[in-house]
């Protein structure tokens, strides 16, 4: 009897953490999971603890990105399948105004313990009216964008300003 229930649990696993993305869509849980945190005191820490190679949630690379209006789209691969995963970005408040304008925001990923290797492809929209207001540079200004397992002084990806 243990056996069998054994079989059965593991073949519920298997399932359960499927390569096929049609079984687990975390598309629209992506989108439900993103919180967006205006922080100075947070963002301060973990830029600090980045860079010094301390890093914050679980890795991801970033595939592409793009701004439409008020909106930034940022498509990420990690790896996963059988939990939800969720984003933080944070933003310091402060907008660096000296040509080129631009606006440090840090990306966390945190996969929940999730073990599943799956590569899954998402993607994150970020509404700049929510997070930054509808101030004037929020157009004028590109986006900066760094992981915590970024220890550079470059960012991961840059979104540039609306022209």
């Amino acid at each position: 009897m243990k056996f069998f229930l054994f079989i059965i649990i593991a073949v519920f696993s298997i399932i359960s953490c499927s390569d096929n993305q049609d079984d687990f869509d975390l598309t629209s849980l992506i989108n439900s999971n993103l919180v967006l945190q205006l922080d100075k005191g947070i963002f301060d820490k973990i830029n600090n603890n980045r860079k010094s190679n301390i890093s914050e949630g679980d890795n991801y690379t970033i595939k592409e990105s793009k701004r439409e209006r008020d909106n930034l789209q940022i498509v990420l691969e990690y790896s996963g399948g059988c939990k939800v995963h969720t984003y933080e970005i944070i933003w310091d408040g402060i907008i660096y105004s000296d040509d080129p304008c631009k606006i440090n925001l840090l990306l966390i990923h945190r996969g929940n313990f999730d073990n599943c290797e799956a590569l899954i492809t998402d993607t994150i929209n970020i509404d700049l009216k929510e997070l930054i207001g509808d101030i004037s540079y929020k157009n004028d200004c590109a986006y900066h964008i760094f992981s915590s397992y970024n220890s550079s002084e470059n960012p991961d990806i840059i979104i540039d300003a609306v022209n």
